[in-house]
């Protein structure tokens, strides 16, 4: 092939008289016009357009990292929020050695967990079966153990996914018992060291987190402790969720919120 042959924009840089052989696949190029041919025409074997691997999964991914970064961050600053919805700085600071304590724990567990045979949990890009999956659980006593099978059978970028998808999952002013619980396992589930991406995710899951607690201040008002009493274990779980980021993680700038 001359390269004159070749569309405009394609044509190497160095010209290749017409005259110039493949000669032989098996055997080196008998000289540098040569090697050049065999290089372009394998260059034009290749197609001009193939679909990555796991494209499904990539989507999805992207999908998600759109739909996490519009989670709203502009929370109310931690002045304006009523006192029972709070955590004061000496539990802040005793919750630190109970977290730690907690994850060594559930690690130990998964580790020594044996899954049954007949569990199984969705394809790791299935959000709508991961959904139906995770609010499918009997919101009981029992749940406990599926959740400790489903993470023993999930590694740590299922872990992370889990979050990202059930930070946008979770309303806006409620978090759901079933909700917490999942979270908490999840966050408890997480390596001790990690990088840029997965923070990321942890701290979205923060400012979630921080804004359901606003809210739930704005709709109940200063003076309500008949309305707070059904909410507080709800508020509880809230604030536990937000201490395993900013202290488990150390995202110590999140408690300012």
């Amino acid at each position: 092939m001359h390269s004159d042959d070749l569309p405009y924009g394609r044509r190497g840089a160095l010209p290749i008289p017409a005259g110039i052989s493949l000669g032989d696949h098996t055997q080196t190029p008998s000289s540098g016009e040569q090697y050049m041919l065999r290089v372009r025409l394998e260059a034009e074997s290749i197609p001009k357009f193939v679909v990555a691997p796991g494209r499904e999964q990539l989507l999805n991914d992207a999908r998600m990292a759109l739909a996490t970064s519009s989670v709203q961050s502009e929370v109310t600053n931690s002045e304006q929020l009523p006192d029972y919805l709070r955590p004061s700085i000496s539990w802040l600071d005793a919750f630190t050695p109970y977290f730690k304590h907690e994850q060594t724990g559930f690690r130990l567990l998964l580790d020594r967990s044996r899954v049954p045979l007949t569990f199984s949990i969705p394809n790791s890009d299935r959000v709508r079966e991961w959904k139906n999956f995770c609010y499918g659980i009997d919101d009981d006593v029992p749940t406990t153990k599926a959740i400790v099978h489903a993470l023993a059978s999930a590694d740590q970028m299922m872990a992370i996914r889990l979050i990202k998808w059930m930070t946008t999952w979770i309303e806006v002013d409620k978090l759901r018992r079933i909700e917490g619980i999942w979270l908490w396992y999840l966050i408890l589930r997480l390596d001790s060291l990690l990088d840029h991406d997965d923070t990321h995710a942890l701290r979205e899951l923060c400012r979630r987190l921080i804004s359901i607690r606003c809210n739930i201040g704005h709709n109940i008002g200063q003076s309500a402790e008949a309305q707070l009493a059904h909410r507080r274990d709800e508020i509880a779980a809230i604030n536990i969720l937000i201490a395993a980021v900013t202290r488990g993680y150390k995202q110590y700038d999140l408690e300012a919120y």
